[in-house]
């Protein structure tokens, strides 16, 4: 029974055990390619898009005709209720009607508004691919952070190790009365101090390994192996030269011009719906039993009408419709002077990034040289600890300003990788055209 139990038991936690186990490797390409299928308001922005696209496939929907069919029957003839004669119900006073009609309603304002329905679609085109953009650029991000957070465990794994193996080194020697007692204690919490270190960084790595899982679809509790980055190279970039060259196509210059657009055809829509005369044709076919009730001669008749209207309120100044033309016109100006200050807001963002990225790669510069200079000072005190010449605290001090160079490297790598990918959601171009044609390359899922 036991043996059968543990068999039943096994068959049934076993796919638990394997999907816990199992190992995935993920490359850049593969954490954004996991990331777009899985957004769900990228899913949202397809619809939008699908349902835009259809509308502007179907503009002869602008001047299609309305008909209307319509059948009456009266099952009631009209007779006195409480008055003299009284109610009575006549079955030759039965009646039936049909009726058809069309209608066809023509103003100069249906080619704007055709042009407004393209712009739509545009629009949703461009908002769907900045979003997959700018969806992509912060998956990119958060893959970087990771990949330096964990080599920043690296780094404390080996402090923890070095200290845990000084520790031990120390536990004999105090065993055998060659160490003073504040000596092992410090020794100690120098262990317990890089434990601490470790721990904190490996829950913080965990926490955002599962937010960073959950967006790509990905099950939590999958080990993960993150492979690939983007190379460092120092840019000489113009910032003038990137503005003249790639401003005008950045979304949100492009979307403050479609809204711009979209607030001139709504003008002329509204100027023509107000000033403009509007022809309307009209045709109506109708039957019916006739007088002789449900058994009378069917009769019809078919009927036409053309109407102009002219508007002449619109062109009187101070009238309702002569403001609602002020307005839409004021709208107009003040979008042109939105997208003025759009511009102005994207040359500034553009010469701060560069700005930004020549300082961060000084800073970086200045970083690996605290790096290196840190890692001889350690090898030189570690010589002078184990020939009694230096203290063991001296020692610490030395190791802590390494692991302090060290994290303040992958700081700044990770600053300046970021910086590279914000300059290229800036200037609306491929981050990695950007970087394989200004730096000397992206590893990418190569690396």
């Amino acid at each position: 029974m036991n043996r059968k139990r543990l068999l039943f038991l096994a068959l049934v936690f076993l796919p638990f055990l394997a999907s816990a186990a199992e190992t995935i490797t993920l490359t850049l390409d593969d954490a954004v390619r996991l990331a777009l299928d899985n957004s769900i308001n990228l899913k949202k922005g397809a619809i939008d898009l699908a349902q835009a696209e259809y509308s502007a496939s179907k503009l002869w929907s602008e001047i299609f005709p309305g008909f209307s069919l319509s059948a009456g029957f009266t099952f009631l003839p009209a007779t006195p209720l409480i008055t003299d004669p009284g109610f009575q119900y006549r079955d030759n006073a039965l009646s039936y009607s049909l009726s058809f009609g069309l209608s066809l309603q023509l103003n100069p304002s249906i080619y704007s508004s055709m042009k407004r329905i393209e712009l739509a679609y545009r629009a949703q085109l461009l908002s769907y691919e900045n979003a997959s953009k700018q969806l992509e650029i912060q998956v990119i991000k958060r893959f970087l952070n990771l990949v330096a957070m964990n080599a920043n465990i690296s780094y404390l794994q080996g402090n923890l190790d070095l200290a845990l193996q000084k520790m031990n080194n120390d536990r004999v020697a105090r065993a055998n009365g060659l160490l003073s007692e504040l000596a092992w204690l410090n020794s100690q919490l120098s262990a317990e101090t890089a434990r601490y270190n470790l721990l904190t960084v490996q829950n913080s790595y965990k926490n955002t390994l599962g937010e960073f899982l959950a967006i790509l679809g990905i099950a939590d509790g999958t080990n993960v192996i993150l492979n690939g980055t983007i190379e460092i190279a120092k840019l000489n970039l113009d910032p003038e030269k990137l503005i003249l060259e790639h401003l005008p196509k950045r979304p949100d210059i492009v979307a403050q011009r479609q809204t711009i657009e979209r607030l001139e055809l709504g003008k002329n829509i509204t100027t023509n719906n107000l000033r403009s005369p509007s022809l309307t044709l009209s045709t109506q076919w109708r039957g019916s039993s006739g007088a002789g009730g449900l058994s009378g001669t069917f009769t019809d008749s078919v009927s036409g009408s053309l109407s102009l209207n002219i508007p002449i309120d619109s062109w009187i100044p101070g009238t309702k419709q002569n403001q609602n033309i002020r307005t839409v016109n004021a709208e107009v100006e003040k979008a042109k002077l939105d997208l003025q200050n759009t511009e102005t807001q994207a040359k500034t963002q553009i010469r701060s990034l560069v700005s930004n990225l020549n300082s961060t790669w000084e800073s970086l510069e200045i970083a690996r040289l605290r790096v290196s200079v840190a890692e001889r000072t350690v090898d030189a005190t570690t010589i002078g600890f184990r020939s009694g010449t230096v203290e063991f605290r001296e020692l610490e001090d030395r190791r802590s300003d390494l692991s302090n160079a060290r994290q303040r490297l992958l700081q700044e790598e990770l600053t300046y990788q970021s910086l590279l990918l914000d300059l290229a959601a800036a200037l609306n171009v491929e981050w990695k055209s950007l970087i394989g044609q200004l730096a000397s390359g992206i590893s990418g899922s190569q690396k």
